[in-house]
């Protein structure tokens, strides 16, 4: 990635890297050093993952792959909808309307992934913080090299305007909206991007382990859950691996 240009935010420590194992794994060494926030970016990651440890394929080919910290206040909260948001606005940038949130936070365009995100909080000092990372594809990766279920996209795909920098830049840019915006309306801006997905047939999974198809219902106050129907009967669910939707 070239000299990058990055703008002011809340995030004061900015560290760009050719390769580390995982953004995610340096942003909680940054923690433990004493540096309350900041954002991580590398060209490669040798040890990237996802959700439910999946890994992240992460080459050095101008994707992004990069993680936010910051302490933990109660003026934000529902980090994980605020991160997804950021996202789908950082990506809707280069691509208009082509792309959506599939529940919890996978950035889909024509519904194919190109974004994935992850977060968690850990606690130092007796100060908990939150960890961010967000990848996003500018070019297709190569399927075969890690396990996946979606079919893959990038952003270069729909776009002919993007750059890694310019991504980078206006991810930065989306990160700090989303977590400026009060709680309420973005938990009114995220319940509306993923409604799209009520009354869908879907095959999920849990843990991994086995598969199961059913009805979305509906989405809890702050989408943090998700209502399903199926032979069973009805049942929510924090967690869930969507793995088609009809």
């Amino acid at each position: 990635m070239e000299k990058i240009t990055v703008p002011k935010t809340r995030f004061k420590q900015f560290y760009h890297f050719n390769e580390v194992p995982s953004t995610m794994s340096e942003a909680q060494e940054y923690i433990r050093k004493g540096i309350r926030n900041g954002i991580v970016v590398a060209d490669s990651q040798t040890e990237g993952y996802g959700r439910n440890s999946k890994e992240w394929h992460s080459p050095k080919n101008g994707n992004i792959y990069l993680s936010f910290f910051d302490e933990i206040t109660e003026d934000v909260s529902h980090i994980p909808q605020r991160t997804a948001m950021a996202a789908l606005s950082a990506v809707r940038h280069f691509v208009k309307d082509k792309a959506v949130i599939k529940w919890p936070n996978d950035i889909l365009i024509s519904m194919e992934k190109t974004s994935g995100i992850i977060a968690k909080s850990i606690k130092h000092e007796n100060k908990r913080f939150y960890i961010c990372g967000i990848g996003i594809n500018i070019v297709k990766p190569d399927t075969e090299q890690f396990e996946h279920v979606w079919k893959v996209t990038s952003i270069s795909d729909h776009s002919k305007t993007v750059s890694p920098e310019a991504l980078l830049r206006q991810t930065i840019i989306e990160i700090e909206k989303a977590f400026s915006t009060p709680d309420s309306k973005i938990i009114k801006k995220y319940r509306q991007e993923i409604s799209w997905m009520v009354d869908k047939r879907i095959k999920y999974t849990q843990d991994r382990k086995e598969y199961f198809q059913g009805e979305v219902e509906y989405f809890n106050d702050d989408g943090s859950q998700i209502t399903v129907t199926n032979d069973l009967g009805i049942k929510q669910f924090s967690t869930l691996s969507i793995t088609e939707i009809e």
